[in-house]
């Protein structure tokens, strides 16, 4: 065995993971004895492209991306996951009994159909550092990059360039993930936002102008090695974020809720008066269990269409939610002219929709973001003028399990990536306030304590002069962190198209560097 060379990546395994799941015991015998599962290979290889069209483009390269750690992978083959092999075929092994779905990576808006915000992946561990960013030339504001595992390793983005609110016009860019080359660009696109991947095909609504006269907008699917079309449905403009599994695309418009046929695009059911967009997220979709919950309030089979549940509420829309282990939560924002904003969340049975449990934050709250739910836990922020806290409760009760107070202001939804929460925002020293960075924070899951903040250094980018730069929403996968960045508090939408930018962090073995750290962080993690 003297010509093997190089080291087998988490990525390539899950390739082959993916094409028979039989192997995943050899897998973990691998990690005591190298040489048996190459014996493994060598005799199956004939039989499977697949695994060794991965394996001879990994180990004939040298190329070394041990990231994820042995729990890490052991916990994650147990769960329900389907990897994109060399064909585009999906294979299923095991289940888990969390849902932290999607083992292809950050596959779908907050990871995965239940919109948990959650991933069965590490983050950059133990501390970030950069490996690569770049000018986006247009804006990510709201949405979420697509980080795809296996074989492609490849992030999609998906930008508005119109700078004009009468005009929608974007792209969606492919890039490779360790290095940002640029693999493919679709440009002939009404703005995009973010997509769904599944089984080598991208789906996405589009932004519509918002004067009353626009006729850009849309449903499109992409070919994702490609970035060619390979179907549309135009005819009505404004459609909520899909939700993609194994048998339908799930969407809906200001009238009615479908189930698209993922080939053709053709209607495979249709139900009236349900997710109308209201308020801007009551066609807010999520999915577990065969049931999908619509923001207004609704329960519907995804088999059929046919309604589960109602709930009859006086108020327009429950708000975004996450559906979780028989439990839906919903958060919603009130804004109160003269008196303080409010963020309440309640849950209910996904049987049913039963409340079970409703928490409101106390005093004013004008953070809108969505939840990020795992492992028992329930995480929301309460953010103001004079103070910003991560919140966790427990997902059976509602009862507050613990708070950590973070630096700074515009933050994202948390999202969970193992036992890690992750969220961006803005810092700026007290005595330079409009001196401000851009933020990623760090935190236990299980007890809020920091584990590191990262700045993200924008110097050589252009950035907003009068609003500094904050981040969004961090996406993570495979030991990698993306985030968009943009010009924080600005209320026009040329500095968005033009001061936003995209950041990819990896591990290190360091702490950051001075130009990465917080003034009033020292050079380890205290």
């Amino acid at each position: 065995m003297s010509h093997y060379s190089g080291t087998l990546s988490w990525n390539s395994i899950l390739c082959w993971a993916g094409v028979s799941s039989a192997y995943i015991v050899d897998f973990i015998y691998w990690e005591q004895n190298i040489h048996i599962v190459y014996h493994i290979f060598m005799i199956q290889a004939p039989h499977n492209k697949a695994w060794g069209a991965c394996f001879n483009y990994y180990c004939m390269s040298g190329k070394s991306q041990m990231q994820n750690s042995r729990r890490t992978f052991l916990k994650t083959v147990g769960i329900t996951m389907g990897v994109v092999g060399y064909e585009g075929t999906t294979v299923t092994a095991g289940k888990r009994d969390t849902e932290r779905e999607s083992i292809d990576g950050w596959t779908t808006v907050r990871a995965n159909p239940g919109r948990t915000g959650a991933i069965a992946e590490d983050g950059p561990t133990p501390y970030p550092t950069t490996n690569w960013k770049m000018d986006l030339n247009g804006s990510m504001y709201n949405v979420e990059p697509i980080a795809v595992n296996g074989c492609s390793e490849t992030v999609y983005l998906a930008v508005t360039t119109d700078d004009d609110p009468s005009k929608s016009q974007g792209y969606i860019g492919a890039y490779d993930v360790q290095t940002g080359d640029q693999r493919w660009k679709q440009t002939e696109l009404p703005a995009p936002r973010t997509p769904a991947f599944n089984n080598g095909i991208l789906y996405f609504a589009t932004r519509v102008p918002s004067t009353p006269d626009a006729d850009a907008g849309g449903f499109y699917a992409l070919n994702a090695k490609t970035g060619e079309i390979k179907w549309s449905r135009t005819s009505t403009q404004k459609w909520a974020n899909p939700i993609v599994t194994e048998d339908y695309v799930y969407t809906a418009n200001s009238t009615a809720a479908y189930a698209l046929d993922q080939t053709t695009g053709t209607t495979v059911w249709k139900t009236n008066d349900i997710g109308g967009l209201v308020d801007g997220v009551g066609a807010a979709l999520s999915y577990s269990d065969g049931t999908i919950f619509f923001g207004e309030g609704t329960a519907l089979d995804a088999s059929n269409g046919s309604v589960k549940w109602r709930v009859a509420d006086d108020q327009v829309t429950l708000g975004n939610h996450a559906a979780h282990d028989g439990m839906v939560y919903y958060i919603r924002t009130e804004f109160v002219v003269g008196d303080d904003d409010r963020v309440s969340v309640t849950a209910r049975s996904a049987d049913d929709g039963t409340i079970i449990w409703t928490y409101e934050s106390n005093g004013s709250n004008r953070w809108d973001g969505r939840l990020a739910v795992a492992d028992g836990y329930v995480l929301l922020l309460n953010s103001n003028d004079k103070e910003s806290l991560v919140k966790a409760l427990d997902a059976a009760t509602g009862e507050l399990l613990w708070t950590a107070a973070v630096d700074g202001s515009h933050f994202s939804s948390p999202v969970i990536a193992d036992e890690t929460v992750y969220i961006g925002g803005r810092f700026a020293p007290d005595s330079d306030p409009w001196n401000g960075q851009a933020v990623i924070y760090a935190l236990d899951l299980e007890t809020g304590a920091r584990t590191w903040a990262y700045l993200l250094d924008s110097s050589d980018l252009e950035t907003s002069p009068e609003n500094p730069p904050a981040a969004g929403t961090p996406v993570v996968s495979d030991g990698n962190l993306y985030a968009a960045t943009y010009p924080s508090g600005s209320t026009l939408t040329y500095r968005y198209v033009s001061y936003s930018n995209f950041f990819v962090l990896g591990s290190c073995d360091k702490w950051p560097g001075s130009n990465h750290r917080r003034p009033t962080d020292s050079g380890n993690n205290t």
